[in-house]
């Protein structure tokens, strides 16, 4: 009688389901990548116009894009290893070079991130410790009462002109430091009207406003009824009449904390030779 050989059978291989996730998850990080860098070349001259802070935003968001996607890769690709999944050369490939990636971005990520989570404890910590001075010592006509329900200007709060930003650090040491002549220095005045005398009246004005809890500096465009108002006074003839000492640009307004709720002081501001200053008018503030 013939005996029938039998051929061994081969082992049944499973469909690459994670080897397909993981080469979408690449797919579509190249595609973002793509993407991001055509709107960085649409909107390079906005970018560098505004101090080129757009270019370290979006490096930033990719770099934190890749390191998610990295270890979502490395995660899919052992599973379909352990799988016995086809492509198994290019998974293990895919494996290795994504724990590279993670292990050279993932630190540097964890570490700032623990760094902004210290800094917010730090700074709630610091506003919850600080003493608030009793509502008495702020005479109304330096911080009106419901100042800050009165404008309907948008608030710009993600500044990226560094020259501004320069201004709002040092406005937030002189009041962090409580420091009236700091938050004076600040001030653009005319040379007739830079006396001693108007300095200590601007002085004692600022240590009036330090008294109270400041918990915002915000940077407001000027409301367009407001600008056509101030444009008539800077451009009405004759040219001896006073106008303000810089032409405003902005509205800076310092929002703060009393007992019977928050209240606010608003000064406009404006750029000389690349710097930014809070504009007088007559050497007092507007």
């Amino acid at each position: 009688m013939l005996k029938l050989r039998r051929t061994p059978r081969r082992p049944a291989t499973r469909a690459p389901v994670f080897f397909r996730i993981t080469v979408g998850l690449l797919a579509m990080l190249l595609l973002g990548g793509a993407a991001a860098a055509l709107l960085l070349v649409l909107e390079a001259g906005n970018i560098n116009r505004s101090g080129g802070w757009g270019w370290l935003l979006v490096a930033g968001i990719y770099v934190v894009a890749i390191t998610v996607v990295c270890s979502a890769c490395a995660l899919c690709t052992a599973v379909s290893l352990f799988r016995r999944e086809p492509h198994r050369r290019l998974s293990i490939a895919i494996l290795i070079i994504s724990c590279l990636v993670v292990s050279a971005f993932g630190p540097n990520l964890i570490r700032a991130v623990n760094r902004l989570r210290r800094q917010h404890n730090e700074a709630t910590r610091t506003s919850e410790l600080t003493p608030r001075p009793p509502a008495d010592s702020l005479p109304p006509e330096t911080i009106p009462p419901g100042a800050d329900k009165s404008s309907s200007a948008p608030v710009i709060r993600d500044v990226e002109n560094p020259q501004i930003l320069e201004l709002q650090s040092r406005l937030w040491e002189a009041i962090r430091a409580k420091n009236a002549g700091a938050f004076v220095d600040c001030f653009y005045v005319e040379e007739r009207f830079n006396t001693p005398e108007i300095r200590e009246e601007n002085r004692n004005q600022v240590e009036i406003l330090l008294r109270a809890e400041t918990i915002d500096v915000e940077i407001r465009e000027i409301p367009a009824k407001e600008l056509v108002e101030i444009m008539k006074i800077q451009k009405a003839e004759p040219a001896s009449l006073v106008r303000y000492s810089l032409v405003p640009r902005m509205k800076l307004r310092i929002r703060q904390e009393v007992r019977n709720g928050r209240v606010g002081r608003s000064f406009l501001i404006g750029e000389q030779n690349g710097k930014w200053y809070i504009i007088t008018m007559a050497g007092h503030t507007t």
